[in-house]
């Protein structure tokens, strides 16, 4: 097995708010060859270290002329919240017996759960077990580090069918001000047709339970800062927006009078 991580990969190319980098292997392969856990671990002593980065956003995907090319584009511009994720009284990723974890957890493995997402968006979320915020606290010693990417590779397989590099997932991965969750997630984005004929129709149940939990705010704010469920709010994403708009209007009338 290679377990040496080709200068040119860690070579960053210039574009709009960061940066890109290239490795001339696909996620698959990098994980199969043991060195995953290395250039992510020599990409953050990198971005943290050297360039002194705190508040980024990782997105990750396969060239798409070039399907054995992974691209890591790192950006730390403006698009951003204001501040670090506010604490929660209840982690949902932290506390898997909450209703709101219970109705989205796929699998848990040694140190990784695998989760639907939260907010009933299209997409899978890698977690780690433990309560960390940045990619660069994985532990490398006990082989954490290499799990995360292992058990990423496995979750697409899985839950997608051995999908192939053309239409892999693109994942995202944000640090500091660019999170609204403290919990570090991995976000696997799925696509419209994956989506409806792999994973509705598997996790049906849970998708419908999913979708009435998000309904009952009172039940799931604590695993929301106030911002965030505010936020979610006035999108329809949680509760009902008739009724939460209504009730704005009662508490806005009754301010002013």
């Amino acid at each position: 097995m290679e377990t040496v991580i080709p200068v040119e990969w860690l070579i960053p190319h210039k574009i709009a708010n960061g940066w890109k980098f290239q490795c001339s292997t696909n996620l698959r392969n990098l994980v199969a060859t043991n060195r995953a856990a290395l250039f992510f671990r020599q990409l953050v002593i990198l971005l943290e270290q050297d360039y002194h980065l705190v508040n980024f956003h990782f997105k990750i995907q396969h060239n798409r002329k070039k399907i054995d090319q992974l691209e890591i584009f790192v950006f730390c511009g403006d698009d951003h919240i204001e501040q670090e994720p506010e604490p929660v009284s209840i982690c949902s990723s932290c506390d898997v017996t909450h209703p709101l974890s219970q109705s989205t957890l796929l699998s848990e493995q040694q140190y990784t759960y695998a989760w639907l997402d939260f907010r009933n968006r299209p997409k899978l979320i890698l977690t780690p077990k433990r309560h960390i915020e940045r990619l660069s606290e994985l532990k490398d010693e006990n082989g954490e580090m290499e799990a995360f990417w292992y058990d990423t590779v496995e979750i697409i397989d899985r839950e997608c069918d051995n999908i192939n590099e053309l239409i892999y997932p693109v994942l995202s991965l944000n640090h500091g001000t660019f999170r609204k969750h403290a919990h570090m997630h991995l976000k696997i984005d799925i696509s419209k047709d994956i989506w409806e004929t792999k994973i509705v129709p598997r996790h049906k149940e849970k998708l419908d339970y999913l979708e009435q939990l998000l309904k009952q705010t009172e039940l799931i704010s604590a695993c929301f800062t106030e911002r965030h469920l505010q936020q979610e709010i006035q999108k329809g994403v949680i509760g009902n927006m008739n009724n939460e708009l209504k009730q704005t209007d009662v508490q806005t009338k009754s301010i002013s009078k």
